[in-house]
């Protein structure tokens, strides 16, 4: 299949302006533009617009770590898939476990989010992931498949949305998911997706030394990347991994 790997770094609450600007200079300047790969950055939220700035005649996609999904409204602090399209976000993360973990976000909530994601326009990427728990009750795979059931209720096609498998285990516990797992869960979650054009990328403690044989796993379409994408140097060491790789 001719699919593109799909690449995102989410920066979470990290970079300011400044430490943006240093960033993209190093960055732009060595990016190969590799054409296997798609590649998503999404800074903080309020940092787009600079960002869509520092990116503009390159060949990164920027992305927002979330969304609401209504175009306005009375709903303070939040922010709507209108201002991120013209701040030149093309991506979403929606549903991260970050945001399902301390900000309370519920299947229902994501599932009216995408649909507002694809609405605009905005490629969302829908997370999913079981915790520690439920993977030694033995239910990650039922609990995956709630996820995503309740998550793309009345979606009819699927084409658009990309899917980022990121076990809540693996983050920040050493236990992290071995490359056999992964390959088992991904193609598990295409078989619930019965689709062939999302991609499933795999997230959860991804570095420079673990990418090449995560990435040899045939149902791994690529990866969300946390703290390793904050050094530019590591992240362009794991592009060029993944652009070594014939899809």
């Amino acid at each position: 299949s001719h699919m593109k790997y799909l690449i995102g770094a989410n920066f979470k609450m990290y970079k300011s302006h400044k430490d943006l600007q240093e960033y993209f200079d190093q960055f732009v300047n060595n990016y190969a533009c590799f054409v296997n790969i798609d590649l998503m950055i999404a800074p903080m939220t309020v940092c787009l617009g600079t960002a869509s700035e520092m990116t503009k005649d390159s060949c990164v996609h920027l992305g927002a770590q979330n969304m609401h999904y209504e175009d306005q409204g009375a709903y303070t602090g939040e922010t709507s898939p209108l201002i991120l399209k013209e701040l030149g976000a093309e991506y979403v993360i929606i549903g991260h476990s970050e945001r399902r973990q301390y900000f309370g976000e519920t299947n229902q909530m994501i599932n009216k989010k995408l649909k507002s994601a694809l609405q605009h326009g905005i490629r969302p990427i829908l997370c999913i992931g079981e915790n520690l728990e439920q993977k030694e009750l033995g239910i990650s795979k039922e609990t995956l498949k709630i996820q995503l059931r309740e998550a793309l209720q009345g979606i009819d096609t699927l084409d658009q949305i990309d899917v980022a498998y990121e076990p809540v285990r693996a983050i920040g516990t050493g236990k992290s998911a071995t490359p056999e797992e992964v390959q088992d869960i991904h193609e598990y979650i295409r078989s619930v997706l019965g689709n062939e054009k999302s991609r499933i990328i795999y997230g959860g403690s991804v570095n420079d030394t673990n990418a090449d044989i995560l990435i040899a796993q045939p149902a791994v379409n690529g990866f969300l990347i946390g703290s390793a994408s904050l050094d530019p140097q590591k992240f362009l060491k794991i592009l060029d991994v993944v652009s070594k790789k014939n899809k």
